[in-house]
């Protein structure tokens, strides 16, 4: 079984982009059993970045002229004749071909960004996604939250009302969290974050109203009065119980689950109903009063301690309650102006035709990952062989998981690559995971992918990794202090990605 999924786990300067236009002229030259010319069609090249799809495409273009006026630059030969098993005067003859059919067919040298592949994707499917055929894409989010930011503040009524009560209370809010009080600065970063891929996952259900908001608050208010008596109540039963059972201060280690419920559980200022460190340890390790009490002490909290461990349960999910309407009560405003800032983005959108990229793979995923690849390739009208996908450490979830169906198809036909280094992972705000790097070749969360456990088989039997171990950039002094610094720090890591 060739090894056709690999893996090149590297460092800044190790060569990775002169790795991956290696590997793309490599596969060119060979081609198929159908010819070589015009092989480099099925070969597709995914970068991050426009810039970086232009450097490929720049560096492809110039290995190919040099082989094919028969120069060795850079010392590619060796390892073009090692990769493709073709003789020296082959590879230059091979070479030039194949230069001058790109030249004349430029527009089929695939080299895109992820996002560019993507939306070529999602136009296939528009009519699956309920989106128009001649939707305009909008690469930068603020060209959206401007408009719509400004639309929802000229809403404000000096007569008042709901939309308008809800925006100065959520300027109220951040001025009390000692935040800015720019509330068109505000809004602008709140809607940045409605863009971000882990978050529109979230977002594409039901909007609630304004008015519907407040309800909201009006009924946590009341949950909030209600679990405020049940405290209560539980203080008083609690207390009773300690009467009726003879029970005091002086039964328990410093007393402090006595104080607690007699003194703290109930008191006006909610803050003291929270057990103290102390006592949350004493009822986890079952500690309730000090080793020199007498017998009788001690085995009468023995005797009782099932109904004292039933009250401490009941009022930790008593807290939780609580805690969780009050969290959801001190954001209520925020919650509010969300969904309409959700709800003028998707108006403005429709209104105007456009669609953001950063809502596309969430769009996608489901028509995509768990269909197979036949079916994505005949909707597409293309297919690839290859895939050689670099910075893999930047690349999302929900992007891998798109392309993960015709990565795993064209293992049956050849080589597809992987490069990346886990210690530049800087584009986690767009949902760039470095663990998902990290375990390949196993499916990094996608339990809820339709053929995970085919589609792993086949990248664990094709799989190798490969390191790219040599520097080319940086002079010696500064690589071993790199080294010394990562070798320490990396122990900072969780264990499952120190490796990384």
């Amino acid at each position: 079984m060739d090894n056709n999924f690999q893996i090149y786990r590297s460092s800044a300067g190790s060569g990775k982009t002169y790795t991956l236009a290696l590997n793309f002229i490599a596969l060119a030259l060979k081609g198929d059993r159908y010819g070589y010319e015009n092989y480099y069609r099925r070969i597709l090249a995914i970068t991050f970045t426009n810039k970086a799809a232009s450097e490929m495409k720049e560096r492809i273009l110039f290995y190919l002229d040099s082989l094919a006026k028969e120069e060795d630059k850079d010392r590619i030969l060796d390892w073009l004749k090692e990769g493709t098993k073709l003789p020296e005067s082959e590879i230059f003859q091979r070479a030039a071909l194949i230069h001058k059919h790109i030249l004349h067919h430029y527009s089929d040298l695939s080299v895109s960004t992820i996002d560019k592949f993507t939306y070529k994707i999602v136009r296939t499917f528009a009519i699956e996604l309920g989106l128009s055929n001649n939707f305009d894409l909008e690469m930068d989010p603020y060209k959206i939250i401007q408009p719509v930011v400004a639309l929802l503040l000229s809403k404000i009524s000096y007569s008042g009302g709901e939309l308008s009560s809800a925006l100065v209370n959520f300027a109220m809010q951040k001025a009390d969290d000692e935040k800015s009080t720019n509330i068109e600065k505000d809004l602008e970063e709140f809607a940045q974050q409605l863009f971000k891929e882990e978050v529109s996952q979230l977002t594409n259900g039901k909007i609630l109203t304004v008015s519907q908001s407040m309800q909201v608050r009006k009924d946590l208010q009341t949950a909030k009065i209600d679990i405020t008596k049940k405290v209560k109540d539980l203080a008083n039963r609690v207390c009773a119980f300690f009467d009726n059972n003879g029970l005091t201060h002086d039964h328990f280690l410093r007393g402090t689950f006595y104080k607690h419920f007699s003194i703290n559980v109930g008191h006006k200022q909610d803050k003291r109903w929270i057990p103290s460190d102390v006592l949350l340890k004493n009822v986890f390790d079952d500690v309730w009063y000090a080793d020199g009490k007498k017998k009788d002490v001690k085995d009468l909290v023995d005797a009782l301690k099932p109904q004292l461990t039933q009250f401490f349960t009941e009022l930790m999910n008593l807290l939780i309650e609580y805690n969780s309407v009050i969290a959801v009560m001190q954001n209520i405003y925020s919650i509010a102006v969300l969904n309409e800032l959700l709800r003028e983005i998707r108006r403005y959108k429709r209104e105007n035709n456009i669609e953001q990229i950063a809502t596309f793979n969430t769009k996608i995923h489901k028509v995509v990952a768990n269909q197979p690849s036949s079916f994505i390739y005949e909707r597409l009208g293309e297919r690839y062989n290859h895939y050689l996908i670099d910075e893999f450490q930047d690349t999302s979830l929900l992007q891998w998981q798109n392309v993960l169906p015709l990565v795993v198809d064209s293992l049956d036909y050849g080589k597809s690559l992987v490069v990346g280094d886990g210690k530049q992972s800087i584009y986690r705000w767009r949902g760039g995971d470095v663990e998902q790097f990290y375990q390949l070749p196993n499916i990094y969360k996608g339990q809820d992918l339709f053929f995970k456990e085919d589609w792993e088989t086949k990248l664990n039997t094709h799989f190798k990794a490969n390191h790219l171990a040599s520097n080319f950039r940086s002079r010696k002094h500064i690589i071993e202090f790199n080294n010394q610094f990562f070798n320490k720090t990396k122990q900072l890591l969780a264990k499952d990605i120190i490796g990384i």
